[in-house]
């Protein structure tokens, strides 16, 4: 069994904000939300959903924390979906490790 505890995208470039973070476990989705969902949904700020839309000049980083690491036994997939155009950059970042 493996333990997830960090797990963030950031995005650099797009007008639309229609960039998808998916994150599956087990074959479960966990979420599916995008950049411009995110942002009208007002969760730019703190908040009890455990998804955060951080914004600065040219880099948006949608980050995903839950108050305790999220146990996986089988799979654990992080991906993004782009559906948007002059997005030049796409870097993710997962923390994991073993119980």
């Amino acid at each position: 069994m493996l333990v997830i505890t960090g797990r963030d995208l950031s995005k650099q470039g797009g007008n639309s904000d229609l960039t998808f973070v998916i994150l599956d476990i087990d074959g479960r989705n966990v979420t599916n939300i995008s950049y411009a969902a995110a942002i009208d949904w007002g969760l730019t700020q703190h908040n009890p959903y455990g998804l955060v839309l951080l914004l600065a000049t040219g880099i948006k980083t949608m980050t995903i924390g839950f108050p305790t690491p999220l146990l996986y036994k089988r799979s654990l997939r992080f991906a993004v979906t782009v559906s948007e155009p002059g997005v030049a950059q796409i870097v993710a970042h997962v923390i994991h490790g073993g119980v």
